[in-house]
Formats: C-alpha cells, structure tokens, sequence
C-alpha cells in the first residue's frame, strides 16, 4: 500500500512539473494586461524635446495667428505613459498645457486626457494608430468654449519623420448640416 501511495505522490509530481511549464507558457501568450506593450513603444518614441510651429485657426474666414512654443514627453510609470508639457503662446496670450497619453489594453484604445491655462476642463479623447499612414487619430465630444455647445473632436498626430510631427485638430458643432472646421496646425520639431 505504502509503496502504491509514494508511486500515486510520484506520479502527481512528475504530472506537475510536466504542466507547470505548459500553464506558464499558456499565461505569457495570453500578455499580461498591466505590462506595457507594442502600442506603448510608440509613444515612447515621441518622448523628447520639440519646438513648436503653431498656426490657429480663432476666427472664421480670417487667416490664422502664428506663434511658437515648446514641447516637453517622457514617458512615465515604467513605460505605461506618456506625458506632455506644453509652453508658448496662442495669439498674444501665454498658453501652457499638459496631457497624459496611454493605451489600454483591455480598450484597446489610446486614450488621451489635457488640461491647459485657457479652460477649467479636462479635454479627453480615445483614437487608434494606422501604422500604414504613421498617424494616430483621436476622437472627442467636447463642449465649445465660445457657446458652451457640444462639439464633435477629431485630433490627428502624424509621425513625418524621426525628427518632425504633424499636430492637426479638427472641430464640428453637433447641429444638423454643421461642417467641420480645422482648429489648430503644429510643426514639432525635435531638439538636439
């Protein structure tokens, strides 16, 4: 009985060491959701210092005001986000803002969350990245500063090159018939 018991513990044994390495294996591929992925190397590689070519569009029909600022990511939390600081002017007034970039991967979304000197709000939008275009892409549904209506969001960050991106945000009153209009231009430019 005695010998039937330890071959039983034995055998138990050897069936664990045998699926402990399986079950592991089986976890790893499965990703851990809280480790940093892929999507998270994208955004690591926008950290940096960048100069800034702004050009806003503030009122209809006029031609835009042009200033520069500066643009301050790195990435934060071992890796799981990005942080943005932003300092220049918007017309003739100082403008400095901040946002927090991610992407969650149960989402799977990147979701960007910014606050500036010019609201009391916090602007939040989720988008996507087209590896085929280099272009992340941002939806919203924000209220207009001006009148306090909902407006739609559409935020684009090209990636030009390793040196140059492209900031494009676009707004649409949600009324019938209501077009969208092109918002803000920025050029960042990385320092050396």
């Amino acid at each position: 009985m005695k010998v039937r018991m330890m071959l039983s513990v034995a055998a138990w044994f050897a069936l664990l060491l045998g699926i402990t390495p399986l079950l592991a294996q089986d976890k790893k591929d499965a990703g851990d959701p809280s480790a940093p992925g892929p999507e998270h190397k994208l955004l690591e590689d926008l950290a940096g210092n960048y100069g800034a070519k702004v050009r806003a569009w503030v009122e209809p029909g006029k031609p835009p005001e042009e200033s520069t600022g500066f643009m301050k990511r790195k990435m934060l939390f071992g890796g799981r986000f990005l942080q943005e600081e932003y300092e220049g002017k918007l017309g003739p007034e100082s403008f400095t803002g901040m946002g927090i970039i991610g992407f969650d991967k149960i989402r799977k979304k990147f979701v960007l969350s910014w606050i500036d000197s010019m609201s009391t709000g916090f602007m939040t939008s989720e988008g996507t990245y087209d590896a085929d275009k280099k272009t992340f892409t941002y939806q919203s549904e924000d209220f207009d500063p001006a009148t306090g209506k909902k407006m739609k969001g559409r935020d684009i960050l090209r990636i030009d090159n390793a040196e140059q991106q492209t900031f494009e945000m676009y707004r649409q009153p949600l009324e019938d018939g209501a077009k969208e209009f092109k918002v803000l231009e920025i050029i960042y430019t990385r320092k050396k």
